[in-house]
């Protein structure tokens, strides 16, 4: 109880809090199972003494940020057996998940919802690198370019994601906006992170940029 009441009520007067506690507690039972009786016990409200409660969910609960993981896990499940068609419509189903605006809401700054947010963007940021992998490799590259620039919000100098935008715009025959488009990208990156970017980058540029391969010197006669 004290954990509870430290947790929803951190600024609350001693009596108050509890009160407000027990008062919680309460409607809690009665919103769960209205025809549960007085003084009966909750199945899904448990106290133990005087001042342990848990929560027993017997798998009957269903909550969002649960179900982003269970959507998750389905699609790598596809994504390892190579079943390419069926992972990226589980991750897609993922990056377009509607949690993002809870965890991002009024109650963002709360500090048990951080877990969960940490764990949705992360799972967030892996569909999103996948379903660019997994597009790419079918040579879709308009699915492909828009989960890159979603990655991109998220992570403004992500190389996988700005191969992907290049690559597409290729394919699309528009070679000065992937000329441009790399060139402001590498310029920001070398800036920015100060250092070079990856090797696909860098031979991406080459190509668009029809520099010459390095030449080997001549090894001198003897």
């Amino acid at each position: 109880m004290d954990e509870l009441i430290d947790l929803c009520w951190p600024d609350a007067v001693p009596e108050k809090a509890v009160q407000s506690f027990h008062v919680t507690m309460h409607s809690l039972r009665r919103m769960l199972e209205p025809e549960l009786h007085p003084h009966r016990e909750s199945t899904f409200i448990r106290r133990s003494g005087s001042n342990f409660y848990r929560l027993e969910t017997g798998g009957l609960w269903w909550t969002d940020t649960g179900e982003v993981e269970d959507v998750f896990d389905k699609g790598r499940a596809c994504d390892l057996r190579q079943d390419k068609r069926r992972a990226c419509f589980y991750y897609s189903r993922v990056t377009a998940y509607g949690i993002r605006r809870f965890l991002e809401g009024e109650q963002a700054c709360d500090h048990w919802l951080v877990p969960y947010r940490k764990r949705y963007e992360g799972l967030h940021s892996q569909a999103l690198v996948r379903l660019i992998h997994l597009h790419r490799s079918c040579r879709e590259w308009d699915e492909a370019v828009e989960y890159a620039r979603q990655l991109l919000q998220l992570d403004q100098y992500n190389q996988l994601a700005a191969a992907a935008v290049v690559e597409g715009a290729l394919a699309a025959g528009r070679c000065d906006f992937a000329r441009q488009w790399l060139a402001g990208f590498v310029a920001s990156f070398e800036r920015d992170v100060g250092a070079a970017p990856n090797g696909e980058l860098l031979a991406l540029r080459t190509r668009m940029l029809g520099d010459p391969p390095p030449v080997s010197p001549m090894p001198e006669r003897p």
